[in-house]
């Protein structure tokens, strides 16, 4: 790649603008574009060359060729240097030599061997760290402006003082330095010392300091020490010297001394001459003007650039010698200032003797009496023609470079010292979509991306502050709204004396770099993260295949010098078995230019053989041409040595899952991707060699009562859930079941997809002893049921009691209807059915505590739990009655059927309200009430809760309460909960306890909705 050097200066921006930075790989494009850069080079109006790295001029612009003579190729400046000094020779070899941008100072002799003085400024192109070539401008050096003012003021035979613009003493001159017989750096401090009369120093401190705020003209009449110690009476007169713009550049002192005039009248006339000598003296224009603006008096100097008379010239300004186009304004600041008695400045053409005009900067300050009238105005004509055209050219400069910088493309911009933005060129306005109004000053920063505007402007206000140049990247807004990285650059320009005129800067549009920048960025990551885990040794070898380097564990393996490990096919690292291999596969691969991969065993330096695997890959340039090897060595030996014990391992953990039952799974949510270990397969009774197990594979095995579990789960895994523990059962073709556990675990994996993944145990064994036991926890809930008998028989006696008393009531009735005369028939059938309805209830009431007590298997069928609540609770009626209890139910009229047996139901809640009321009875005078509550629960099961007020429990056994023979009463078996658990995890459903946040606790169970058979054979064949 072609770096050109930072620009430093205005000259290395220019030419750094002629210099585009293309590729290496762009070569034959550079060269199809050198007759256009030579034509755009000879359109510059600078002076611009480009040399070879040892200082041979190969090109140089028209300008350039015209000013010294001289064709190309050539040696300038060295050979056609003239007579200039041998180190300006070597300045020139010196900066070569340097490699970075320099400046240098060189006399030669131009066409006309004239003797011009060019300040040369060359920046290099750098081409993989050496320079490719140099650019250079050569301009001529501007004139010493600041000399010229000092040998003006150093003319004026009166003292004169020139201080800058906060008032400091800059320079005097020699009358000055005589008149007070002391140095410059004495003067400096005029304020401490006595130069001054101290009757005057305040007042004339004061009218300089109220002039230096004003920015206006000041007279001052003060007493100054003479060298010899005499003090006399000076007239001080202050002027302002001004830049185009109205910027104070310093400040033009005059002292005038009125010591005589003021001593006596009587040299008033002396002093008058000798005022009237000093315009004559100063190598300007000054005039003398009435108080209504005619010319009384003119100096020489004036007179002859004129070619008048004083008395041809005295109607001033004369249309005949001031410029047509400024008659009019000079005519009115002149009126303004005669009308209000103020100082002018202002700036005009003026014709001289010869006929041409010359631009002047004439100043008039009001001489006033003591009333403030004023008495004549005496004006200064300094010829700023020269200025003007030096300024005109550098406008017309900049109105060029201007257009050229549109031309870039790039965007360019400049700021004042302070950061003020005061151009943007066209590329920057049409990339933002803004006019130069709205981004001059700081409206460029609303484009700027509100992640990267504050870096940006901290970085852009330390730059202010220190004077380094800025190197920052920012997100910039395009007029259609999208962001693009650009790259800010600026550097300083300063003036002669170091102090910085403006910011030069660039935005360079960095997106497609960034992107690859980052795309590069990724990969050289990636590139360090797969060296960085590589356990190997890189090896690298030139196209004939000789070891040219490696890293450093290649060199720790062996211990030996890169010399010695060159000589590998002699020197016995490579085991003898396998060296002809070696020889023949990598000498192979280095005729035919194909990758090599194969294994040896090389000697370690301790003695110890192992085995290494060797890949290796040719690196290719442009044209195909091999460059060098890269080779990969891995030490695989513990990998073989692994290899049979993986082997083994693999065998272990198969027999192991199979042993134990257990097979794993995992399952890609997103495309139901399903992957099986081998005793999966076995559990499902899937051919392994089958084609791809899909989740169609899987249903086709689950139970039709079990589609629901699965779906669900697989839903709740796709949201994103974490954990689960459930049992399925699954219809093998053979028309056996098996009951299987699931253990699995819901997250995203590294590419970002759902995962379910888990183990799958065989537990049809363990469910049959399940089965076995919890026939025994019926056995053993069939003798608690028994054993309650004594207990219910007050229930049941109420039950009973209550129709078989509206049985005899209705029973008597209806023969006192059918007695009376006439039978009263109609009151005779109603008492008839109501003693049907109430045999009816009775005979209910049997058949269910029949059901109760019965040994025949549960009948699962849609139970609305609303009803069995109200059943159970017209069982514990007489119970409730005993403790003085009410119970309040919140029952949900929109609940779903649930699957189950209507009387375990039953003895569930049953159990639930017989501990409610147990608790409740030693509560003592809390509130004495039950509440039952039914509802959905989130996951869309119906849920039955049974809330008590009663002792509670403490937390530690809030999961104990349901383990067998775990009580909290004296006289309790703690069989109760345990079966009630049971009953409710058979039902597919689950049970738990809770504290209330007041008192007492709340036992809860649910159950999921009915489904039947036929419902769920649809759904899992439209799954």
């Amino acid at each position: 790649m072609v770096e050109l050097g930072p620009p430093d200066t205005l000259g290395y921006c220019s030419a750094s603008f002629l210099v585009p930075k293309i590729s290496s790989q762009a070569n034959r494009t550079r060269k199809r574009m050198q007759p256009d850069l030579g034509r755009i080079l000879d359109s510059l109006p600078g002076m611009v060359f480009t040399a070879v790295p040892d200082g041979c001029i190969d090109y140089m612009n028209e300008s350039l060729a015209a000013l010294t003579g001289i064709s190309t190729p050539c040696t300038w400046p060295v050979a056609e240097a003239g007579n200039e000094s041998r180190s300006q020779i070597e300045n020139w070899r010196q900066g070569l030599a340097m490699g970075s941008p320099f400046e240098i100072v060189i006399s030669v002799l131009d066409a006309a061997a004239v003797p011009r003085d060019l300040v040369v400024r060359c920046n290099p192109i750098i081409d993989d760290g050496r320079v490719a070539k140099w650019c250079g401008i050569a301009v001529e050096p501007p004139p010493p402006r600041e000399t010229e003012f000092q040998r003006i003021v150093d003319s004026i035979p009166v003292p004169v003082a020139v201080t800058t613009p906060s008032g400091d003493v800059r320079s005097l001159n020699q009358p000055a330095l005589d008149y007070f017989g002391m140095s410059l750096e004495a003067l400096k401090e005029w304020k401490a010392t006595e130069v001054v009369h101290p009757d005057d120093l305040n007042r004339t401190i004061d009218d300089q300091i109220a002039a230096h705020v004003n920015g206006t003209f000041y007279n001052v009449e003060s007493r100054h020490l003479r060298a010899d110690g005499i003090y006399r009476w000076h007239n001080v007169l202050g002027m302002p010297l001004r830049d185009a713009d109205g910027e104070i550049l310093c400040w033009f002192h005059l002292l005038v001394d009125i010591d005589d005039r003021k001593r006596a009248e009587i040299e008033l006339a002396a002093q008058q001459r000798e005022a009237r000598l000093i315009p004559e003296s100063i190598p300007a224009g000054v005039s003398v003007l009435s108080p209504d603006g005619g010319i009384e008096a003119a100096n020489g100097h004036l007179l002859r650039y004129y070619g008048r008379t004083l008395d041809e010239i005295r109607m001033w300004p004369c249309p005949d010698l001031v410029h047509p186009g400024d008659v009019h304004r000079v005519a009115d600041v002149l009126g303004s200032a005669i009308a209000n008695g103020l100082p002018f400045d202002i700036e005009l053409r003026l014709r001289g003797a010869e006929g041409r005009y010359r631009w002047f900067q004439v100043n008039g300050h009001p001489l006033k009496d003591d009333d403030g009238a004023v008495i004549r105005w005496y004006v200064l004509h300094v010829d700023v023609d020269d200025r003007k055209r030096a300024e005109q050219a550098l406008k017309d400069t900049e109105y060029d470079l201007r257009k050229i910088i549109n031309a870039l493309p790039a965007a360019v911009w400049t700021t004042l010292p302070d950061g003020y933005c005061d151009f943007l060129n066209d590329r920057w306005l049409d990339y933002a979509g803004y006019t130069a109004e709205e981004a001059e000053g700081w409206g460029w920063g609303s484009v700027l991306h509100p992640d990267d505007k504050d870096e940006l402007v901290r970085g852009w206000s330390t730059c202010l502050s220190t004077g380094l140049p800025i190197d920052l990247e920012a997100r910039m807004q395009r007029f259609d709204g999208e962001y693009r990285w650009f790259l800010f650059r600026a550097n300083i320009l300063r003036d002669s004396d170091g102090r910085i005129v403006k910011w030069l800067g660039t935005n360079v549009d960095i997106e497609d770099r960034k992107r690859a920048e980052q795309a590069l960025a990724e990969r050289e990551r990636e590139s360090r993260l797969i060296v960085d885990g590589i356990a190997g040794m890189i090896a690298i070898f030139s196209p004939a295949g000789e070891l040219m380097g490696g890293n450093q564990q290649l060199l720790d393996y062996f211990q030996l010098p890169l010399e010695e490990v060159k000589h590998w096919d002699t020197n016995g690292i490579t085991h003898p078995e396998d060296l002809q291999l070696c020889i023949d596969t990598f000498m192979g691969s280095i005729v035919s230019g194909e990758p090599y991969d194969y294994e040896t065993r090389f000697r370690r330096h301790d003695g110890v053989w192992r085995w290494f695997q060797l890949r290796g890959l040719p690196l290719r340039d442009e044209e195909g041409r091999i460059q060098r090897w890269y080779g990969l060595l891995t030490d695989v030996d513990d990998r073989k040595r692994a290899e049979e014990k993986l082997r083994q391992s693999e065998a272990f953990l198969a027999d192991a899952q199979r042993l134990s039952r257990t097979g794993s799974f995992s399952m890609i949510l997103g495309t139901e991707r399903i992957t099986w270990s081998a005793e999966t397969y076995r559990i499902f009774d899937v051919d392994p060699a089958a084609p791809e197990v899909t989740f169609s594979t899987v249903l086709s095995r689950v139970h039709p009562d079990s589609v629901q579990m699965v779906k669900h789960v697989i839903e709740q895994a796709r949201n994103g859930w974490g954990d689960f523990d459930y049992e399925i059962v699954l219809s093998m073709p053979d028309q056996s079941s098996k009951n299987v556990r699931v253990l699995a675990h819901s997250e995203r994996n590294k590419d970002g997809e759902q995962e379910l993944t888990g183990a799958i145990q065989d537990i049809t064994d363990s469910r049959k002893a399940e089965e076995a036991l919890n026939e025994a926890r019926s056995e053993l809930s069939y003798v608690t049921r028994a054993t309650s008998l004594g207990v219910l028989t007050a229930s049941i006696a109420h039950e009973l009691n209550q129709p078989l008393a509206g049985i005899v009531t209705n029973a008597s009735t209806c023969l006192l209807a059918l007695g009376a005369e006439p039978p009263n028939i109609d009151v005779a059938n109603d008492t008839a059915r109501r003693m049907i309805r109430d045999a009816n209830r009775s005979a209910d009431v049997i058949v269910r505590l029949r059901a109760l007590f019965s040994r025949k298997p549960p009948v699962i069928e849609p139970v609305d739990m609303n009803e069995v609540a109200m059943e159970a609770i017209a069982l514990a009626t007489s119970d409730l009655q005993r403790a003085r209890l009410a119970v309040t139910t919140h029952l949900n009229g929109e609940l779903p059927p649930v699957a189950g047996a209507r009387v375990q139901l039953q003895q569930v809640i049953m159990n639930l309200l017989r501990n409610a009321i147990d608790a409740m009875s030693e509560a003592g005078g809390r509130t004495r009430r039950i509440i039952i509550r039914t509802e959905l629960s989130a996951g869309g099961d119906v849920q039955l809760s049974v809330e008590d007020a009663g002792v509670g429990l403490p937390a530690d056994d809030m999961d104990r309460i349901f383990d067998s023979f775990y009580t909290t009463k004296q006289d309790g078996m703690g069989i109760g909960l345990s079966v009630s658990r049971s009953i409710v995890e058979n039902h597919n459903g689950r049970l738990w306890a809770r504290a209330n946040e007041e008192q007492g606790v709340t036992v809860s169970f649910t159950l999921p909705p009915y489904v039947s058979a036929a419902t769920a054979q649809n759904e899992t064949l439209h799954l």
